[in-house]
């Protein structure tokens, strides 16, 4: 039996979109990294910093805001806990790489995210 049960249409035909556990917490998380900070309605302080500093140079203080706006958005889901996080240069923007362990079985999932500032795009 599933824990948690939405939808999701990321990866997947818009006629299934039902998802539980792990594939919505996941597509949860993405959601949120593709979402610039501002962008959304009545919550401004939802979203991702990345795409602010995706053409800026990588600098010591733009490493520290990434990382720090990172782990403030897997800390703000009570379903995941970090357990390490990477941040890095990529050939047209950053390149996050995410060990979050799933709260309701333990599980532990490592994910390499690419913030590409041509597509404008977070993938997994």
């Amino acid at each position: 039996m599933a824990t948690y049960y939405g939808y999701t249409s990321i990866g997947r035909d818009f006629v299934d979109t039902a998802a539980t556990d792990g594939v919505l917490i996941r597509s949860d998380l993405i959601n949120h990294l593709n979402t610039r900070q501002g962008e959304r309605l009545m919550n401004p302080d939802f979203g991702c910093l990345v795409w602010d500093y995706i053409f800026d140079p990588f600098t010591d203080d733009v490493r520290f805001a990434v990382v720090e706006n990172l782990q403030e958005i897997v800390a703000a889901d009570p379903r995941i806990v970090l357990q390490s996080l990477e941040v890095t240069e990529w050939e047209h923007g950053l390149q996050v790489e995410l060990n979050v362990m799933y709260v309701t079985n333990n599980q532990v999932e490592a994910m390499i995210v690419t913030f590409d500032g041509q597509s404008g795009k977070a993938t997994v």
